[in-house]
């Protein structure tokens, strides 16, 4: 997603364009779910996926058509002997799929700014309009709803933009894209785009390293943190937003974190490890992982009950981290963790539920 509106802006200055499609409403079992984004480019490479197959496959077939004369269109699908798999297998739901072909000086503005107000930790709504009966010329006008109370854009009339702002909250709240229907006659695709989560790593060795590289791919911006200038380098760390060289615990307390930020704590050592579930254990961040064995990690949780931290602190940390899948290697590992951040931030009311302290650590060796 963040490649695709970093991208429009880029084919807008260099005067190309591309087809911008967008999922705006499913139905019954369908490949991907609203929200779901394919852009074509010039030269016809595909940035995203609407779930491939007949669907995406006509819907591709449809922009690049629509790339000549640019204007934007709502495309519906049922999934049915017509759209199914091209093995054979049907969906049996329905799809909505908008065209936009975006071209013009404000909506390279409106990308920009929306890539600007995501990276500054902005959560907001971009609303689009896809169907307009009485006013055909609304069609594809966007609009930026931020938290801040920044307003980008417009939808090309004031009470429609007042209807889409008193959704805005809600739509934030359920944090999943919908249709916004007004009077029959004008439909608006609200996306809520929250910020997107940090993933602070501690220890840049291997599976820090490992982590990184997956962590990235699964949209956190990614910091790590470690006292060695030789492991934590831009060379070996390429896809790491923000490296920080200094003294482990120290620096894990002095960064800011939220209920946006998942810590993992993978130094090269007992005595490293100890230091930094120290440093953040009470904190607010929203998930917190300690690598290692039952053993260290029994000693390391009895220093910290001696030493005053409460034992309710210490049930919120996942240890030893990640789901168990009988990981061995580095990469195992890396990926058992990745899993893991991949369920408690897909968990959408943020609860966790906190048994005894030893039944709680899955049974991953590493």
């Amino acid at each position: 997603m963040r490649e695709i509106y970093k991208k429009i802006p880029e084919l807008i200055g260099a005067e190309q364009v591309g087809a911008y499609c967008t999922v705006v409403e499913t139905k019954g079992s369908t490949p991907q779910k609203s929200g779901a984004k394919l852009l074509i480019l010039p030269d016809l490479r595909n940035i995203g996926t609407l779930g491939g197959g007949c669907v995406e496959a006509e819907a591709r077939r449809q922009a690049i058509g629509l790339m000549q004369d640019g204007t934007p269109r709502l495309l519906e699908f049922q999934l049915d002997s017509d759209y199914g798999w091209d093995d054979g297998l049907i969906c049996g739901g329905n799809m909505k799929i908008f065209i936009d072909i975006p071209k013009t000086d404000t909506d390279a503005d409106i990308f920009t700014q929306l890539q600007q107000l995501n990276a500054a930790k902005v959560p907001l709504v971009y609303a689009t309009v896809v169907r307009s009966e009485q006013h055909n010329t609304y069609v594809g006008m966007k609009m930026i709803f931020a938290s801040n109370g920044e307003r980008i854009g417009t939808l090309g009339n004031t009470k429609l933009e007042a209807d889409v702002e008193s959704q805005m909250i809600k739509i934030l709240e359920k944090n999943r894209a919908d249709i916004f229907q007004l009077n029959d006659d004008t439909t608006i695709f609200l996306e809520p785009l929250q910020p997107r989560p940090t993933l602070l790593i501690a220890g840049a060795g291997h599976v820090g390293q490992a982590l990184c590289h997956l962590g990235n791919w699964l949209d956190f911006d990614i910091v790590i943190i470690d006292d060695r200038a030789d492991f934590a380098s831009y060379e070996r760390l390429p896809e790491a937003d923000e490296i920080i060289i200094g003294d482990i615990a120290e620096e894990l307390g002095k960064y800011p974190k939220n209920h946006l930020t998942y810590v993992v704590i993978v130094t090269r050592g007992h005595q490293h490890d100890e230091s930094a579930l120290h440093s953040v254990v009470e904190s607010d961040a929203r998930y917190i992982g300690l690598i290692g064995s039952r053993r260290k990690i029994k000693l390391i949780f009895e220093d910290l009950l001696e030493i005053g931290i409460p034992k309710e602190k210490l049930q919120r940390v996942y240890a030893p981290i990640g789901l168990d899948i009988n990981s061995k290697t580095v990469p195992e590992i890396a990926v058992s963790i990745a899993s893991q951040l991949i369920q408690v931030r897909n968990n959408e009311n943020g609860e966790q539920t906190y048994e005894d302290l030893p039944a709680r650590m899955p049974s991953i060796k590493i």
